[in-house]
């Protein structure tokens, strides 16, 4: 049974409780993204409905496990599985509904997993209050989101609430050392930070070519700035795309600022740290803050607006970039 070593305590809390008969049959988690929040409720639920678990593991021989195992355990919802939508409408809810007012299929409890809660659409919220008003009996809702002030307060009024932080810097790096042996502590230290603190999320990254992608870009930028005749930086950063070339630029505008004002403290970037360097030296703290605003707002535009000439639009803040930022006259 495969847990990450930072939600071992989380497991045990919950299967003790549950043993003890008294796990809240609501349960309502926070936490990041890219902790392992899933893979921690497939484990409880697996060892919840082991035919022959004992004390923190799972048999994994028996016809339950089996089943689980190969996602076909008929008394385990899996939204996820059930619904591949942005959101969660009633009929979901409704058939799931359905499903657990009837006795469990295997002779155990019947467990539901929400990932995110904040994807059902007002009128599956309204449906799924009326079932975990009074729950079936032998059945465990689960019901994880990222930001728990958008959970309606009649849903967090009936649920155990349990906050889960993500690991700390430290312990993520040695999980992440473990596993990838070929980069040293900069470039791990630097995949970890831009990817929120999220172990998991920055593995997956750190074993993709997006590190490649992210790092030729980079160099694209510096060598601009050192030598702009030699470089069409414009052509290159359009070969990106949008949402990856505004996260990277605002996270590079964003160190300089931190390089501005308290040198080196909990600066992304770490591996692009002469980069840093050469935008904060000759930029001024004012002109930084600025364009990380526009470069805010020109995200908001891209994500939300229609009808518009996105790619002009991020021509235009491109060449804005390279005219008061990568270009200064002190340079």
């Amino acid at each position: 049974m495969k847990n990450y070593p930072w939600l071992i305590n989380q497991y045990k809390k919950i299967t003790k409780k549950y043993f003890n008969n008294k796990l809240h049959p609501i349960i309502l988690i926070q936490a990041h993204i890219g902790i392992g929040i899933s893979q921690l409720i497939f484990n409880i639920a697996r060892w919840i409905l082991c035919l022959h678990k004992k004390k923190d593991n799972n048999c994994n021989q028996c016809l339950s496990c089996i089943l689980i195992n190969q996602k076909k355990h008929p008394d385990f919802y899996n939204v996820d599985d059930i619904s591949k939508h942005k959101y969660i409408g009633i009929n979901i809810i409704r058939t799931i509904i359905d499903n657990i007012y009837h006795s469990s299929q295997q002779g155990g409890a019947k467990i539901v997993y929400f990932s995110s809660i904040n994807k059902l659409t007002i009128e599956a919220n309204n449906a799924l209050l009326k079932v975990i008003e009074e729950p079936p009996k032998n059945t465990i809702f689960f019901l994880n989101t990222t930001n728990i002030n958008k959970v309606i307060n009649t849903i967090k009024s009936r649920s155990t609430i349990y906050y889960i932080a993500p690991p700390k810097e430290k312990d993520n790096l040695l999980w992440l050392k473990e596993r990838n042996k070929i980069y040293n502590s900069i470039q791990l230290l630097t995949a970890l930070r831009i990817n929120n603190n999220a172990p998991i999320i920055t593995h997956k990254f750190l074993n993709s070519n997006e590190l490649k992608k992210r790092n030729i870009f980079m160099i694209a930028i510096y060598q601009y700035m050192v030598n702009k005749k030699h470089i069409d930086l414009l052509t290159i950063i359009l070969n990106y795309s949008k949402k990856k070339i505004i996260t990277w630029i605002c996270y590079i505008i964003l160190d300089a600022i931190k390089y501005l004002t308290c040198k080196k403290y909990k600066i992304q970037n770490l591996d692009q740290l002469k980069l840093i360097i050469k935008i904060a030296k000759i930029n001024n703290f004012n002109i930084l803050i600025t364009h990380l605003i526009s470069w805010i707002q020109c995200k908001k535009i891209l994500s939300y607006s229609y009808n518009i000439d996105k790619k002009l639009i991020l021509t235009e803040q491109i060449f804005l970039l390279m005219t008061e930022i990568l270009n200064n006259n002190n340079i």
